[in-house]
């Protein structure tokens, strides 16, 4: 059997734009590339690591060497299942860190080779019926992806959506967090233009806010026609927004309390819906599971990326008929993706149908 050469290299993602936060903004992301050579047959995937989950490039790039030394990884083709129970249990037993961006890197890599191999797109893996194409090519199972505005001046943000919606996006994601007056201004204006060009608007605070703060926000944001509001308690606050539930028109989701499917089951009843991110859970599979799990409980799912080029965005966008919303815009924001072969139409994010994660390096 011929053997798999793994490689992991700095892959640093220039942004059209600084993108910021409530907790701060970057130029560059500094992401890592996996790479997997079969015989002629060349697999990618991709990890975004995040310094709030405990990941660099450096911590990244060290577990994946870590974890294939000495290691006979040809296994995993025929059962990528055991792929994922020995990465969590590397994490936890050998490399002490989770490390979750790493582990769905890897996983990531596994899955377009497989897909290559066996001449399978990876959403056939995960559908018994074919979800993009069963409607004909208008893809009504595949929900609109939003676009993001970074946190900025104002007068930044507002040639950001300006920009986005003459590109055609219809559902802006805003990012808040910057203090009470400041995200009151910036809800004014965005939703200005929003009203103007008959779109929808999505909040996200990543924390950014206390309690009080929420309560006046879900006050105000059914004026500005919001879609939902992502993540405006610091993690582990989760339980007080069971106060504030049954009071607003306004979804509630979490991001940053929603890592893996063990935290699934406590936010239920206290939010509307979860934003589920391979870069957080680690895995493919375990968002798949994660989706399932959700679905037992009720809860909305959105499906999210990081920062990323269109080979971590596939990975996801596979999955997104399995979802009620999409946030797959990491790409979208890059000065210029490496990669190739995702398509949008109408809002929406679709695999190109080519074997494995279907997309190409360029660069």
């Amino acid at each position: 059997m011929s053997k798999i050469k793994i490689s992991a290299r700095p892959f640093n993602l220039k942004l059209k734009y600084p993108f910021g936060i409530s907790r701060g903004s970057v130029a560059t992301a500094k992401n890592v590339l996996v790479t997997l050579t079969y015989d002629d047959i060349v697999a990618f995937g991709e990890a975004s690591p995040s310094y709030y989950y405990g990941e660099d490039q450096d911590s990244v790039i060290e577990y994946i060497y870590e974890f294939t030394r000495n290691k006979t990884v040809e296994e995993y083709l025929t059962n990528i299942k055991h792929l994922k129970d020995d990465l969590n249990k590397f994490s936890s037993n050998n490399f002490r860190r989770s490390l979750p961006s790493a582990r769905v890197a890897l996983e990531m890599a596994f899955w377009d080779l497989i897909g290559k191999i066996d001449n399978k797109s990876l959403y056939q893996f995960f559908f018994q019926d074919d979800p993009f194409l069963s409607n004909g090519t208008s893809y009504t199972n595949v929900p609109v992806t939003s676009y993001t505005i970074g946190l900025d001046n104002l007068m930044v943000m507002e040639n950001k959506a300006n920009e986005a919606i003459r590109l055609g996006y219809k559902t802006l994601k805003v990012k808040v967090g910057a203090g009470l007056e400041q995200d009151l201004s910036i809800l004014k204006t965005i939703g200005k233009i929003i009203k103007d060009n008959d779109c929808v608007l999505r909040v996200d605070a990543n924390g950014g806010w206390d309690i009080e703060i929420t309560k006046k926000m879900l006050d105000i944001l059914p004026n500005y026609n919001v879609e939902l509001l992502e993540q405006p308690l610091p993690r582990g606050q989760s339980r007080l927004l069971a106060l504030v539930l049954d009071s607003t028109t306004i979804p509630i989701f979490v991001d940053e309390d929603c890592i893996v499917s063990t935290d699934i089951e406590s936010l239920a009843g206290k939010v509307h819906g979860i934003n589920i991110k391979l870069m957080k859970a680690g895995s493919i599979l375990e968002v798949y599971n994660m989706i399932t799990l959700a679905r037992s409980y009720n809860l909305k799912v959105m499906l999210g990326c990081m920062i990323e080029s269109s080979c971590g965005i596939s990975a996801a966008v596979h999955l997104s008929p399995l979802a009620d919303f999409v946030d797959l815009d990491g790409h979208l924001l890059l000065d210029k993706d490496p990669f190739s072969g995702l398509l949008i139409e109408d809002n929406k994010i679709v695999p190109s149908f080519d074997a494995g994660l279907g997309v190409s390096l360029v660069l």
